[in-house]
């Protein structure tokens, strides 16, 4: 039996199976035919996902010349669960657009290279962003639960002076910039 297997980017893989062989099989020719690991893979046919690695494709409802979804997952730890991320999705909407890419590259050059040239990395470095993330929010929600304690205010005061001189820093990158750079008389 024939089966195609694409992918939310718009691959497709065909491959040629025995309508016997096992879910965790197919996969595993799947990782060699497009890359993605057997750990990463996340297939479904229509609307049913199929995640008993001991099935066969006939037992499954398959038959020949289907069409089966292949997704990559890449998951993430958050508060004592897995949260699933595309990040491969994200990185080729990076890399699709041309603006997006220079502004991360301006703010992360890290991460902007990292898209270019190391998924793995990047993937890393994203979830590493969203742990900062829930981070702050956390640390933003005990600021709102006690806003009087000692803690609370230094960090507002904090908050506060950073802001200060960000607003600073930006006046005279509009009205002084000859400030940030050399300049060469003549």
């Amino acid at each position: 039996m024939e089966l195609t297997f694409r992918t939310e980017l718009g691959q497709s893989f065909s491959v040629e199976i025995d309508p016997n062989m096992e879910l965790e099989n197919v996969m595993a020719l799947l990782e060699a035919e497009s890359g993605i690991p057997v750990s990463e893979q996340h297939i479904s046919f229509g609307t049913k996902n199929l995640d008993n690695p001991k099935a066969t494709m006939r037992e499954c409802g398959i038959g020949d010349k289907a069409e089966l979804s292949l997704k990559r997952k890449v998951y993430v730890p958050a508060a004592g669960r897995e949260m699933q991320q595309d990040a491969e999705v994200s990185r080729y909407r990076l890399l699709g657009d041309p603006a997006l890419m220079e502004q991360l590259r301006q703010t992360h050059p890290e991460m902007a290279e990292a898209a270019q040239s190391n998924p793995a990395r990047f993937a890393e470095l994203l979830r590493q962003t969203h742990q900062m993330q829930e981070e702050a929010e956390r640390e933003r929600a005990l600021l709102e639960l006690d806003p009087y304690s000692v803690e609370a205010q230094r960090r507002i005061e904090e908050a506060i002076h950073q802001q200060a001189v960000l607003e600073n820093l930006e006046h005279a990158l509009e009205y002084s910039p000859e400030v940030f750079g050399r300049v060469t008389m003549l």
